[in-house]
């Protein structure tokens, strides 16, 4: 799915290096590439805390708004999950051919409608739907991330940088609970939805002005 397409930098390496990433040295790489990572790390961050959302969403809103049993969520779960699936090496392709913004773009802003549409949805066949696009997005920006950190990595900094990189995804992975927790505490389960989808457009906006294509054609 294009991950892999980018020089000598497996995702195992990707990972080994986000262990082994502190925070001090994560403050030392940001320092040196700030301007190299500043906006798509942003995008970044935000990307993941799109695709977080969605795990905890659904089955809250399904369960506590509009009383959905667990065999029901998992079964909108799975559909959603089965779609995405289908659409990694499509994403792949479209990566290789049009460019890595060509790919996390629009499924940015898929996935963030889908997001957005959760809280107006009333019985299984609308949540459904909402998950189909979650599912339609996320399929279409798989491996984005990872292949994108591989083409901004410097040369001279290669493994430290994607340290780095893969440090910006999991601070969203774990923020996207926190703002989820934060906003339904204070209003509701409904805003922080569109609070998740807000963040989501904003990562595709970022991608779209403010980060330049990264594919090198022969």
């Amino acid at each position: 799915n294009g991950e892999g397409l980018a020089e000598g930098e497996p995702v195992e390496e990707q990972q080994v290096q986000a262990q082994k990433m502190t925070l001090g040295s994560g403050l030392r790489m940001l320092r040196l590439h700030f301007r190299r990572v500043a906006m798509p790390g942003l995008g970044a961050l935000l990307l993941q805390m799109l695709r977080t959302g969605p795990q905890i969403i659904i089955p809250l809103y399904g369960s506590a708004v509009i009383g959905l049993d667990v065999e029901q969520i998992g079964w909108i779960l799975g559909i959603s999950s089965a779609l995405d699936m289908t659409l990694f090496y499509p994403a792949g392709i479209i990566m290789d051919r049009f460019g890595r913004k060509a790919a996390i773009v629009p499924s940015t802003a898929i996935m963030a409608a889908g997001v957005a549409l959760i809280p107006l949805t009333a019985n299984f066949a609308g949540l459904t739907v909402a998950g189909l696009l979650i599912g339609l997005g996320n399929g279409l920006g798989s491996g984005t991330m990872l292949t994108l950190g591989a083409d901004l990595a410097p040369s001279d900094a290669r493994s430290e940088f994607l340290g780095l990189w893969s440090l910006i995804g999991d601070a969203g992975i774990t923020g996207a609970p926190l703002v989820i927790g934060a906003v339904a505490d204070v209003l509701a389960l409904q805003p922080a939805a569109w609070v998740i989808g807000g963040l989501g457009l904003l990562s595709s906006l970022v991608f779209g002005l403010f980060v330049p294509e990264t594919l090198r054609k022969a």
